[in-house]
């Protein structure tokens, strides 16, 4: 009988331990969706690729989910740090890394506001075609299935960036872009708006160049056929690029090596 009851309290012990476990022992939540308006689907980490399951209200995600909006809407909320409005058909991935916030930014549009005094790590939205860093700011990213993306920036600053066309963007004021990468044939095409309120300088493979608005600039570069391989740390930082293959979307790719042929129609700028 005495070991039956030190048996019971044994396990009375761990029961008790197991529920009263600190949440903080465990995976916080990334951010949450909310203002769910229409056709909303939740893809969690670690499913299977078809795994979808509609949402209608309110929801924590965590590392690794994704949120695919069809013919609805919805906010993609991380506290008081900032907010971005995600667009009918737009499908984007959450990922919590050490240096940064990524949206992975598959398909469609959406639209940041960011309090840059809260925020702890900066934020990034990454597409295959670049990867802006967003400071502090009001900004929208378009991105289509033929690869253009599209950044409006309302005020404050983005820096856009992609390691294999080695180019770097940094936009401030108001500005609106379109930028295009073609891995396989190594064309590169940046477009300033006409609504944007000034020059945009960007670098490309160590040559600067200036557009004003309503221009257009077309750079070949001399790479390898294939896909890209999409770094996802700022220019300066030390963490190595992240590799998306277990929930959609996937940027996973292959690197390819780029040469310097040189602006096609207009010299660098001093």
């Amino acid at each position: 009988m005495t070991s039956i009851i030190k048996k019971h309290a044994f396990l009375g012990l761990i029961v008790s331990l197991a529920l009263f476990t600190p949440l903080s022992a465990q995976a916080a939540p990334v951010a949450t969706i909310e203002e769910v308006q229409g056709e909303v689907l939740l893809h969690t980490a670690g499913s299977t690729a078809d795994a979808w399951t509609p949402i209608t209200k309110n929801i924590s995600l965590n590392n690794g989910d994704s949120i695919k909006t069809k013919n609805g809407s919805c906010a993609l909320v991380y506290g008081d740090q900032g907010t971005f409005r995600l667009d009918p058909n737009t499908t984007i991935t959450v990922q919590d890394k050490t240096d940064t916030k990524d949206i992975l930014l598959d398909l469609g549009k959406l639209k940041a506001k960011i309090n840059h005094d809260k925020v702890v790590k900066p934020f990034q939205v990454v597409t295959p075609t670049a990867v802006g860093a967003v400071r502090g700011t009001e900004v929208s990213f378009d991105f289509n299935e033929q690869g253009k993306l599209e950044i409006k920036l309302e005020n404050g600053n983005v820096l856009l960036y992609n390691d294999e066309a080695q180019m770097k963007v940094d936009l401030n004021g108001k500005k609106s872009i379109i930028v295009q990468y073609d891995a396989e044939s190594g064309i590169l095409r940046i477009q300033n708006d006409c609504s944007s309120d000034g020059k945009v300088v960007f670098n490309v493979q160590g040559t600067e160049y200036a557009e004003n608005p309503c221009d257009k600039k077309e750079v070949n570069l001399e790479t390898a056929a294939g896909p890209q391989n999409l770094t996802t740390t700022p220019p300066g930082g030390d963490e190595p690029p992240d590799t998306h293959d277990d929930t959609p979307p996937d940027f996973s790719s292959t690197t390819t090596e780029t040469t310097d042929t040189g602006p096609t129609d207009t010299g660098p700028t001093e």
